[in-house]
């Protein structure tokens, strides 16, 4: 049995990236449950947890030693020889507050200026940042161990450094036994050394997990960090001895050596009190005029702005509400918070650049009045509580969307005002979610990738989502999850799910400090030399840290072109806050489905369905649809009801009529999460502060906290005279869409945008796609969207808005309207720079159009155009209209016009005496004549705009199979993520890319395909017995017909608009049939389509004809309805007809030309899209 305590001093969290499977609440809590007095956390480079490490041990009375395993340079942190690659390790632990410091500065050095593979440290700076630091020589890669065995003499120098460097009362000789042959052999040395130096010794554990039965854990998330499997013999392993030991454990590891292994880490630990104590100025102080405090000068401010409402008909509500909401800030100290957002959304403003407030700060009025937000909160009904109140005091969050060039030059300012070392990004920690870790951890298991696959898409895909909630949500996982086949894969899954996978910078997150930064906070920099905080946002809060946000969002550029263009053509001042929110025509096009283009609706076909069912015709009913249109709300039928409840379908039904005031304008829908909070107020008299924690407590699903509120609400309710039967029916109908519900102030700023975006493109259409183009130029996909909406739109507006291709008489560097259509810009072109096109731009300006190639070449400056770019912009099209020649000419002919033209600009730049002298003369220049030579065919020329512009411009190979794609289709590559996971899906398109592989483990061959229709791409998996079968028709260039399942891609990442990610999509193929052969093998039913019919007899007489034409395909009509649109309805077996060139001519004489189609729709399988009814 132990006699005396043991302290663990060496030890790795789940912070030690791949490599620590601890996490640290596990840590503190084993100290706790072990009554062990303290803890040490020592990660590999870096203190992301030590913050967290800090507050977890102190609320549990445990004694934290914060510290960290350092990496050191061999030689200096500042060389990047090959001999630097492999540092030294050194344990460092922070003894007091000073030390704490230290080690922050220490740590943020070695990621500023010593990083190199790892971060690290030499000791010149760990010279100047000892202070209140205790060294420990290591692990058996230590600054001192590595080299005992090597170079004993080397081992006793670096000893000696360190000595001089700590002196001897801050040094130990770490001493471990985890039963590895390379420590029997160097503790010894170690040992005998230490004596002779006079340096004490400490024993440590060099733990990684938190005990010995999570060593198979541990082992798996090495072969996730490594790409190996568990079955890899020649992988990273570790003996089960990397946990947290037991007092009795560590005792018995040490038994051959001198007690003061043991006893020294409870003398380490006593020497070790930490205790920070961080002020309240951490923020920097924003300087008000002189006899103003924070307070008072953000009063005066908003009072100020509160001149814009001097028409408002109620100016006492908005003075009281403004005053209110300035009580609140005053009473959390967050004033200063608020001018530095006013200062730079300010100076962004003066400057011209576009932005856009967006999340709960749009419920401040204060923020409105500052000029940060751009709509009144009162006029929305949002709430000030769900932003900021007193019951739930947390960090202010005010999310601002600027132009992403514009963006890094607000950033810039506050460099230039505070300082750079009082500016920094904010770190974020990717986490092993539920899919993902069932995922990584079949593959480390060498599971089957289809099994795996099935799995993890079971999983719904509700962000955040814990494998626990959903084997209570999704019976159909938890069937799957069951089967004994998935047992170590859901242990292991599970164990691992939530660990910290690898750190990245927020995407917005920006922090400012009183003084530098790594006064408070260690830092990191990132692989494009970004600064940023070791901590994340939730631990800087704990700090006492604000961040400030800046989001780059490209729509605000292409808006702010939009606008520059229509001013510009039509001499007019339009801005965004001139649009106004009741124009019928922008609600025509947008009940039309014409979402191409508009912020946050053209994510996907389904809201393009949903907005087209809406049919919005108020912006009342337009602010839901963004929060409709989400995995929760879609799988608890929210959004159904909505839908059918403003159609008139389904009856407005309230449970209480208390409800009907707050749930009226979403028609008894619960979509909003200042519902819930109103709600709670009007049933049970919260006030809106109270209200928001029972919104957060929902929304986060705190079971502690949310059976507290269930209790106050039922308590509240009583009181207002609603029985507990009613309280508790109310209460669990709110519980799911407090989880599912959207911040109205969010999805009323992004509404706002959509809106105003729609009236740019229903008033100003060319103007509006021509912005959109430029700005997604590096897109293909998009372009190829925007080229096709622009057709649609030519057809609803009936006019003209073709897509012209890229013309070096006529193009500039962006797409530009030009008449009635749009022009490609000359950036489009690959190949083609941006001095390219300035010169060709240049030369037209001085002189006029190009009437030849050789007067191209000729007049365009040679030094800013090569060969390359020339050939690119022929075989793009953009010499098309010079008129001496075509393609093929001007290809066979560029290298003489270059030629002649070398000769011209040689000979001008001898002498210009010869230009003025009168010698017109023109036969001292080269003169060349095209050959003669066949045009490029068709195909020819549409594969050379793919080339040169990522898609075909002036055709496409499947528009002569526009009647397929439409009746034996199911899904293009645009709706591909409509459909839920494993259903079976069709597809018509033309393979662009093929990669033929070798299976690993039967050496079969297997195809990854890449299809394109004429929305975009779809990437496609062949497995070998497909392949086998379907081999002559997987290749480039080949249209085809393809069934198979939808399943994840696990070679792609994708993120939505939010920057949530989400599972890319593949189609796994079973079956591919050549185009050509499509109708006869597939062909199930006629489909017909008819008009509006006012009179029956065409219906009598298509009755008629099916008992003529009696045979084996299903009839399918295809009615309009002027309130439901397109209704598809198929007729019963007795209406069965023939396939046959006569019938098909009988059936268009009743219902007129091009009214029938045959299609495959009877044999359809698997999911089809979820909304039945589609509008026309």
């Amino acid at each position: 049995m132990a006699t005396s305590a043991f302290v663990h001093l060496h030890n790795h969290s789940e912070y030690s990236l791949l490599d620590g499977a601890c996490r640290i609440s596990e840590m503190v809590d084993w100290a706790y449950d072990n009554s062990v007095p303290a803890v040490a956390l020592t990660d590999h480079g870096n203190m992301f947890g030590a913050y967290e490490f800090y507050i977890t041990a102190k609320e549990k009375g445990v004694n934290p030693i914060v510290g960290c395993e350092v990496y050191v340079a061999p030689d200096s942190r500042n060389s990047r020889e090959q001999s630097q690659r492999k540092p030294y390790h050194l344990t460092l632990i922070a003894e007091n507050e000073v030390g704490y410091k230290n080690l922050m500065r220490l740590v943020s050095v070695a990621y500023l200026e010593g990083f190199y593979f790892r971060p690290r440290i030499d000791m010149e700076v760990l010279s100047e940042y000892h202070e209140g630091i205790i060294a420990l020589t290591g692990c058996i890669n230590g600054f001192v161990p590595a080299l005992i065995g090597e170079d004993q003499a080397a081992a006793v120098k670096n000893l000696q450094t360190l000595m001089d460097v700590m002196g001897k009362d801050n040094l130990y000789v770490e001493i471990q036994n985890h039963g590895l042959d390379l420590e029997q052999q160097a503790m010894p040395t170690l040992i005998k050394i230490a004596e002779e130096f006079g340096l004490p010794l400490v024993g440590t554990n060099d733990s990684h997990y938190l005990s010995k039965g999570d060593h198979n854990s541990h082992d798996i998330l090495l072969c996730v960090q490594t790409g190996k499997s568990v079955n890899d013999q020649q992988r990273l392993a570790f003996e089960n001895q990397f946990y947290l030991k037991t007092i009795d454990e560590m005792h018995q590891a040490f038994k051959d050596y001198p007690a003061e292994v043991i006893t020294n880490t409870v003398d380490i630990a006593t020497r070790c009190q930490l205790n920070l104590s961080y002020g309240q100025n951490i923020m920097p102080e924003y300087k008000v005029p002189g006899g103003h405090t924070a307070d008072s000068y953000l009063k005066d401010v908003c009072f100020q702005g509160l001149n814009d409402f001097a028409k408002s008909e109620s100016p006492n509500v908005i003075e009281d509400r403004l005053n209110y909401e300035l009580s609140v800030i005053e009473q959390t100290g967050y004033a200063g918070y608020f001018l530095i957002v006013w200062d730079y959304v300010n100076y962004a403003r003066n400057q011209g650049f576009p932005l856009n407030a967006r999340g709960s700060a749009g419920g401040s009025l204060v923020l409105y009045a500052l000029g940060v937000t751009t709509f009144n909160p009162i006029d929305y009904g949002c709430i000030f509580e769900r932003f900021l109140n007193l019951e739930r005091v947390d960090m202010p969050d005010i999310d601002i969307d600027f132009a992403p060039e514009h963006r890094d030059l607000v950033i810039q300012y506050l460099i230039d005002k505070y300082g750079a070392e009082s500016v920094g990004y904010v770190a974020t920690f990717n986490t092993l979610g539920a899919k993902q870790a069932i995922r990584d951890v079949g593959r480390v298991l060498d599971m089957p990738l289809g099994e795996v696959d099935r799995l993890a898409k079971q999983i719904p895909s509700i962000p955040g989502i814990t494998i626990d909630e959903a084997l209570d949500e999704a019976p159909q996982f938890k069937e799957v999850a069951a089967e004994p086949q998935n047992a170590d894969l859901m242990h292991f899954a599970t164990s691992l799910e939530g660990i910290k996978r690898h750190v990245s910078i927020h995407a917005s997150g920006i922090v400012l400090a009183n003084g530098a930064l790594t006064d408070y906070v260690p830092l990191f920099k990132d692989k494009n030399d970004r600064i940023a905080t070791q901590f994340e946002l939730q631990t800087l809060a704990k700090v006492g840290m604000v961040k400030f946000d800046f989001l780059g969002l490209r729509t605000l550029s292409e808006v702010h072109n939009c606008l520059e263009r229509v001013n510009r053509k039509y001499d007019l001042n339009l801005k965004l806050d001139d649009i106004p929110f009741d124009d019928a025509e922008t609600y025509k096009l947008i009940g039309k489905g014409f979402v191409a283009g508009l912020f946050q609706l053209e994510t996907s076909p389904g809201m393009k369905r949903v907005i087209m069912q809406i049919k919005p015709d108020k912006f009342e009913d337009f602010i839901p649809i963004p929060a409709l249109y989400r995995p929760g709300p879609l799988d608890s039928g929210m959004m159904d009801s909505f839908i059918r409840r403003k159609l008139g379908l389904e009856k407005v039904s309230y449970l209480h009529p208390i409800l009907e005031e707050v749930l009226r304008e979403t028609y008894g829908v619960c979509i909003y999460q200042e519902q819930v909070m109103q709600i709670a107020q009007a049933m049970a008299g919260f006030s809106l502060g109270e209200a928001d924690v029972l919104r957060y407590a929902m929304g986060k699903k705190k079971a502690d906290l949310l059976q507290e509120q269930e209790e106050k609400f039922i308590d509240g309710c009583v009181k207002n005279n609603i029985s507990s039967d009613k309280a508790i029916e109310v209460f669990e109908y709110l519980q799911p869409f407090g989880r599912y519900a959207f911040n109205k102030s969010h999805t009323t700023a992004y509404a706002i945008l959509s809106y105003q975006m729609a009236y740019l493109k229903t008033h100003y259409p060319r103007e509006f796609m021509s912005s959109m183009m430029t700005g997604e130029s590096a897109y293909s996909e998009k372009i190829m969207k925007y080229m096709a909406e622009c057709k649609k739109l030519a057809d609803f507006f009936q006019t003209d808005i073709r897509v012209l291709p890229p013309d070096i008489n006529s193009s500039e560097t962006t797409f530009t309207v030009v008449d009635c259509d749009i022009r490609f810009g000359l950036a489009a072109v690959k190949n083609v720079s941006q001095g390219a096109i300035q010169a060709i731009v240049d030369a037209r300006m001085a002189d006029g159009p190009f009437d030849s190639l050789q007067d191209f070449c000729q007049r365009v400056d040679s030094s800013a155009i090569n060969k390359r770019a020339i050939e690119s912009l022929i075989m793009a099209g953009a010499l098309d209209t010079l008129g001496d020649g075509h393609r093929a000419q001007y290809l066979s002919g560029l290298d003489r016009a270059l030629k002649a033209a070398q000769s011209a600009q040689s000979d001008i730049a001898k002498g210009q005496m010869s230009l003025f002298s009168g010698d017109d003369d023109a036969d001292s220049q080269i003169q060349f004549e095209l050959e003669e030579l066949e045009e490029m065919n068709y195909d020819e020329k549409l594969d050379n705009e793919k080339e040169m512009l990522g898609f075909y411009l002036s055709g496409h190979p499947l528009e002569q199979y526009e009647d397929l794609l439409e009746f034996y289709a199911t899904v293009t590559s645009e709706s591909l993520y409509e459909h839920r996971y494993d259903a079976e899906v069709y597809v018509i398109g033309m393979i662009s890319e093929v990669r033929v592989v070798t299976t690993k483990k039967s050496g079969d061959r297997m195809a990854i395909v890449t299809l394109e229709d004429l929305e975009g791409s779809v990437p496609m998996v062949i497995f070998p017995e497909t392949y086998e079968v379907s081999r002559a028709l997987i290749e480039k260039n080949k249209v085809v017909w393809v069934r198979g399942d939808i399943s994840v891609d696990m070679r792609s990442k994708k993120t939505d608009d939010d920057g949530n990610e989400i599972d890319a999509r593949q189609i796994q193929v079973n079956e591919v049939v050549a185009i050509e052969d499509l109708v006869e093998s597939k062909t199930s039913s006629v489909e017909v389509v008819i008009p509006k019919v006012t009179i029956p007899e065409p219906i009598e007489q298509l009755k008629k004809l099916c008992a003529k034409y009696r045979g084996e395909h299903d009839l399918i009509l295809r009615l309009t309805d002027s309130k439901f649109g397109e209704v598809i309805v198929q007729c019963g077996g007795k209406f069965r007809i023939k396939d046959s060139e006569n019938a098909i001519k009988d059936i268009e004489s009743l219902f007129g030309e091009s009214t029938v189609y045959r299609s495959n729709r009877t044999h359809r399988q698997g999911d089809q899209p979820r909304h039945s009814v589609s509008s026309s």
